[in-house]
């Protein structure tokens, strides 16, 4: 059997390290900045996953850094937040995308960086703003078990794109619809996504699914190898 090739996760409000760790045994490290992929490269990362990254703090990791990487045979995948964004602008070059909202980016059914962005607290990498993608994914769940009606999903977000993404709380969501007739649809959601974090949290559930395709292909290798 082969030895196992060195892995690095770029991850931070997503998901908590420590969980992550069940899923996948690797190096777990910060939102990703441009320059830290040719940094971990440099020191051996063959298998490098790409949750969450930095956007406006510091520069983006960039396309043309993947590109680099993925020639020299790096394996990498993206999921859920700056990953999803950078696979679905990098998939044709062979970056492997995961999950719902990588899906939506490919489609063209999400454009804007905005969607995924939010604030977290450096101290412990937990997101303190609620990002517009977690709001629409929430929508269709509780449009779907019948907690909200489909008629209230353009309205709710466009009162939602309203809110500056660094400002975008329950309480924001709240006040943008005082006085709207989507008011008690808001309260509504706001309700929903307070009683069912982990369920309306598609960015969490996105990363996990990324660590699982990095497990799963690491025990391909396993297979074809021994």
């Amino acid at each position: 059997m082969g030895s196992s090739p060195s892995r690095v996760v770029f991850l931070g409000p997503s998901l908590d390290s420590k969980e992550a760790k069940e899923y996948l045994e690797a190096e777990y490290l910060p939102p990703i900045r441009r320059g830290d992929l040719p940094r971990v490269i440099g020191e051996g990362a063959q298998a490098i996953g790409i949750v969450d990254g930095e956007f406006g703090q510091s520069l983006a990791v960039s396309v043309m850094e993947i590109a680099a990487g993925l020639r020299r045979g790096v394996r990498i995948w993206g999921a859920a937040s700056m990953g999803a964004l950078r696979a679905a602008e990098c998939q044709s070059l062979g970056m492997v995308g995961v999950g719902w909202i990588f899906e939506k980016y490919s489609e063209g059914a999400l454009l804007a960086d905005d969607e995924v962005a939010l604030i977290f607290d450096p101290r412990n990498c937990r997101a303190t703003t609620i990002p517009l993608v977690n709001i629409r994914w929430t929508l269709q769940t509780a449009i779907s078990a019948g907690f909200l009606t489909e008629a209230c999903e353009t309205g709710i977000l466009d009162l939602a794109r309203t809110i500056r993404y660094a400002d975008r709380t329950f309480a924001a969501l709240l006040e943008s619809a005082s006085g709207s007739p989507f008011r008690s649809k808001m309260e509504r959601l706001v309700e929903y996504m307070r009683e069912n974090p982990i369920q309306s949290d598609r960015k969490r559930l996105d990363a996990i699914l990324l660590l699982a395709a990095m497990r799963d292909s690491n025990a391909s290798i396993y297979h074809s190898s021994s």
